[in-house]
């Protein structure tokens, strides 16, 4: 029993939570530092040639799930035992001293008040009544009051001795949920084009929710940088049919019923040509090896002997350029524009289709960390309120008041409610 006792007081001691801390806050740091989510492949080609801090090639970041660090076994055990440390912490002294703080002291002697910090004592008449009148007095100034015969115990701010109690109740909560989301959460990312219809499913593969991107627009500076992705989609639930529309923006994420959807990038999906009195919708791809955001698609032109042209884009608004495959020469499409002839083919552009790129998140544990951060902030509040304490001792035998304060915090700013009400126990 004594080992655990031990271990008991190890976990719950305050080095051991500032250990796990530092720990927990190196190891997010290192989960930003290496891209996290990718495939095997990918860390040994790109970490084995050139090693982070010279020793963590790609079999060792793999080997130390350091490529997955939010949901590996490790990482997820140091937030458990964090929480069992502060657990163990509140039992072992939060609530004892939270106890210890409910019980009155009694000062009912005049030696007890020459160890006060704020302390004085006076000469009085004899007043029978004089205890029942300064009870009455601190009352009305919102101080609670026990009497014991010849001597009062008040005291103000109690409710700042569970601010810590609860700051750590809602760490608890914190590290419980990160861990239950850590394991549950599911991301999704999707690109949809308008009028495009998403039917998500629950986890008995029934349709639960259907979201249509109703439009999509892209608003750009004047040299044509976007500066706002903006969707507006429609939400119907499955079960009531019931429709609802949500505007969704950088940085302004959509939360439904459990899902937070936000606005991540957008692509060209399509292109709408007419060629030769036929209209084609062609799906186009990005074309990294072009450049950064470039998409485009091949396609073979021409009435009798066909040639292949690659047709790419960059923008919502055109041009479409093909490029000849034989000897890369250039013709433009825009909207809106007059036809092009193009190896014995009438070419027109029609429409450019973009589409937008959602990240649809579903967490189960966001209640749980909005509802711990609610109670850190209150117990945070509550911490920074501090409790006073003062006593009143009436000896008869000398004829003297003895008047004696305390204060937790800010005892510099009690000290002028100390004299205030000593005045006015004197004026009573």
């Amino acid at each position: 029993m004594s080992y655990l006792r031990k271990i008991i007081l190890y976990i719950s001691s305050l080095k051991f939570a500032i250990f796990l801390i530092i720990f927990i806050a190196i190891s997010s740091g290192i989960g930003t530092l290496i891209p996290q989510g990718g495939s095997s492949s990918e860390y040994l080609s790109s970490y084995n040639s050139n090693p982070i801090f010279g020793f963590l090639d790609g079999k060792r970041i793999l080997f130390l799930e350091l490529d997955h660090i939010y949901t590996s076994d490790w990482f997820l055990l140091s937030l458990v035992i964090l929480c069992i440390s502060l657990a163990a912490c509140s039992f072992r002294r939060q609530i004892p001293s939270l106890k210890s703080s409910l019980m009155w002291k009694d000062y009912d002697n005049e030696k007890k008040f020459r160890n006060l910090e704020l302390a004085s004592e006076w000469r009085i008449s004899t007043n029978k009544e004089r205890i029942s009148n300064i009870k009455i007095l601190l009352n009305q100034k919102g101080w609670l009051t026990l009497i014991n015969k010849n001597r009062i115990s008040a005291r103000k701010g109690l409710i700042g001795k569970i601010g810590p109690l609860v700051v750590h109740i809602g760490l608890i909560i914190l590290l419980i949920g990160s861990c239950y989301g850590n394991i549950t959460h599911k991301t999704q990312e999707q690109y949809l084009f308008p009028k495009q219809k998403l039917d998500l499913i629950n986890d008995n593969s029934n349709k639960k929710l259907t979201i249509q991107l109703k439009d999509f627009r892209i608003e750009r500076e004047i040299d044509g940088k976007p500066i706002q992705f903006i969707s507006n989609l429609e939400f119907t639930d499955f079960d009531s049919q019931d429709s609802e529309l949500k505007l969704l923006k950088v940085n302004h994420p959509i939360r439904y019923k459990g899902l937070t959807i936000y606005q991540a990038d957008w692509a060209i999906s399509n292109l709408v040509l007419k060629i030769d009195d036929i209209i084609y919708q062609l799906e186009v791809r990005e074309i990294p090896e072009i450049g950064e955001q470039i998409w485009g698609i091949l396609i073979e032109l021409g009435k009798e002997i066909k040639n292949n042209y690659l047709l790419t884009v960059d923008n919502e608004n055109g041009p479409v350029r093909i490029y000849k495959t034989d000897d890369f020469s250039e013709t433009d499409l825009y909207l809106d524009n007059e036809k092009s002839e193009i190896n014995s083919s009438i070419i027109e552009l029609i429409k450019i289709i973009p589409s937008s790129g959602l990240i649809i998140k579903n967490d189960p544990s966001i209640p749980f960390i909005y509802f711990s951060f609610i109670l850190i902030i209150i117990g945070t509040i509550l911490s920074l309120m501090p409790t006073k304490q003062i006593w009143i001792f009436i000896s008869e035998d000398s004829k003297k008041i003895y008047f004696g304060g305390l204060s937790n915090k800010n005892l510099s700013g009690f000290r002028s409610e100390f004299l205030n009400i000593k005045s006015a126990i004197k004026d009573y």
